[in-house]
């Protein structure tokens, strides 16, 4: 089994969906968009030569002018993933890309969701745990009446579905290690007023076992539901 795993840039690594799938002897490709050098790779390797494709989260948001470019090439990549029939699962930044992909749209967002985060199933069911998961957004997806919400909070959606592509609002990848990383690369420099980097990694910590366990069902779950089931 083979997967390409798109970083829209260095930092956004896999973190713990790369362990998982590591450890289920799956066959990784990375494909990083915006690499160190400043130079922009939008040359997406043929969705068909994968099993699945999972587009991890960014610094930036979908609705950003400065990352059009990269929105459009990745919208495109997702319905090729549609006509092909390659389950994507979109994180964060992919989630919102995912979501204008099936025709809605990323707005900025009253609230910022930061640090632990539980969400609420819908009466559709959501088939793994509502938390804790880590978040660190401050926008929301708008989604057209046909798409499929699993789970929300009061300020946002967090997973849906369309076909055999999954959108997922919060971070299940997060590691204590990456959430530092993000923080010694500027997040920190985001922090609202009364939070610092020792509260916030003092939380990441806290829930990292529970998040990697939670991870692991997701993952499960998603590879079950999409990838196996369309070998079937």
């Amino acid at each position: 089994m083979r997967t390409l795993l798109i970083s829209h840039e260095e930092a956004g690594r896999p973190g713990v969906i790369g362990e998982i799938l590591k450890s289920r002897g799956i066959e990784t490709q990375r494909h990083i968009i915006l690499g160190e050098d400043g130079e922009l790779n939008l040359n997406f390797p043929d969705p068909s030569e994968f099993d699945f494709i999972i587009s991890f989260g960014s610094f930036y948001s979908a609705f950003d002018p400065e990352v059009a470019t990269w929105v459009d090439a990745e919208e495109e990549l997702i319905n090729r993933t549609f006509d092909q029939e390659v389950p994507f699962l979109g994180v964060c930044f992919g989630g919102q890309v995912l979501a204008k992909a099936v025709g809605g749209s990323v707005e900025k967002s009253d609230e910022l969701e930061l640090g632990e985060l539980h969400i609420k199933e819908t009466s559709l069911g959501l088939p793994f745990p509502e938390g804790p998961w880590f978040s660190w957004h401050s926008d929301r997806m708008i989604l057209p009446d046909h798409i499929e919400v699993l789970a929300e909070t009061p300020s946002a959606v967090q997973v849906f579905r369309h076909k055999s592509a999954v959108g997922l609002q919060f971070h299940p990848e997060a590691t204590t290690d990456l959430v530092q990383a993000w923080l010694d690369i500027g997040g920190a420099n985001y922090l609202p007023t009364g939070m610092t980097t020792e509260i916030l990694m003092s939380e990441v910590a806290a829930i990292s076992d529970d998040t990697a366990q939670n991870c692991e069902v997701l993952v499960d779950w998603f590879i079950s539901e999409y990838v196996n089931a369309k070998k079937s």
